[in-house]
């Protein structure tokens, strides 16, 4: 079958509760306390229509591949708390690192086990809950990627028929990586990217990923050769010759349409639904108005291309929130630029 509309709605607009059952030591007092059942009211209430739930594979695994019971209870419980506020959740397997499943046969054993326990429990839920087969996949053969997604989908679809599948590209699911894997036959499939262009400006600061983003601070959106030449100065030669370069493309709306075309081309070409699974800016040190410009040109672009999207992230680093203490506080910057305000 083809994918409901119901899915359609409900992948319109959604955020990223990402440091909860990934990216963060799986200890108990964490996982009680870092999100709660108000946290979902309060998505819902800003008007979001999904949240995407990354989950690490240890948490409902061992590495043996027995299932763990006690980890299952904590997605259970997010399940039952998007249901009672009217939400859909993408069911993301996030583990960091992202498992070589297409290269090592016991990885890929246990990961169609895993998903084949998610298919079979989850099976009597809501069309709104959707499976994401994996988060960013660091596969250099774009064919062996596609072939262990097609292994996935039989797995899944051998318990389950009537949950949406998303299958992203092959190597950490940039617009450029979609296109060079061919649709998978089954209807009822949407397909992801991410989007973080230019990294120079979403992630400008950060302490992971290249090198050179690292003493970037207060890169503006747009970014023109005008407006770079304070951000230059003090700035190590590789970042300083990066950013520069930039500069001299006009990085604005166009721009960001340029670098998302070869999505939308795969869209048009084959006629299947997409999905932004992540977007977003680092907050630590990106300039606030320019973050907002960004993030509205982002959703515009997306938008009028029938895109859906979840943002990243709700608590973490590229924050909604402008606080969780003592009450959670949004960003209204934010959410105005993503359409909310």
């Amino acid at each position: 079958m083809p994918v409901p509309a119901s899915v359609t709605r409900a992948l319109a607009r959604g955020i990223n509760l990402s440091h909860w059952l990934s990216q963060h030591p799986l200890d108990e007092p964490h996982l009680q306390s870092y999100i709660g059942e108000r946290d979902f009211a309060l998505i819902k209430r800003l008007g979001f229509t999904h949240v995407r739930l990354p989950i690490d594979t240890a948490l409902l695994q061992s590495p043996d591949g027995s299932l763990r019971e006690s980890g299952f209870v904590y997605v259970d419980r997010a399940l039952d708390w998007a249901r009672a506020n009217r939400l859909g959740v993408v069911i993301d397997l996030h583990p960091v690192p992202a498992p070589k499943i297409a290269q090592d046969t016991t990885a890929y054993s246990h990961f169609e086990n895993l998903w084949t326990a998610i298919a079979r429990r989850y099976l009597p839920r809501p069309l709104d809950v959707v499976y994401e087969l994996l988060n960013e996949p660091v596969e250099p053969n774009p064919q062996a990627w596609r072939e262990t997604s097609i292994k996935l989908v039989r797995a899944i679809r051998a318990v389950d028929r009537r949950h949406t599948i998303i299958v992203c590209g092959h190597n950490w699911s940039g617009p450029d990586d979609l296109p060079a894997i061919r649709p998978i036959e089954d209807d009822n499939i949407v397909y992801t990217f991410h989007f973080y262009l230019p990294h120079e400006f979403t992630h400008q600061g950060a302490t992971w990923g290249s090198a050179h983003w690292r003493p970037m601070r207060n890169v503006p959106y747009p970014l023109t050769t005008d407006n770079v030449q304070t951000v230059l100065a003090g700035l190590p030669d590789n970042s300083a010759t990066s950013l520069r370069r930039l500069a001299q493309e006009r990085v604005d709306i166009t721009w960001i349409e340029r670098r998302m075309k070869p999505v939308l081309d795969y869209q048009q070409q084959h006629r299947v639904p997409l999905y932004c699974g992540e977007f977003g800016v680092y907050r630590a040190y990106s300039p606030p108005e320019s973050r907002y410009r960004w993030l509205s040109d982002v959703v515009k672009t997306l938008e009028a291309n029938r895109i859906g999207w979840a943002m990243w992230d709700y608590k973490g680093g590229f924050a909604l929130l402008e606080t969780d203490k003592p009450e959670p506080r949004a960003d209204h910057g934010v959410l105005r630029a993503l359409g909310l305000g």
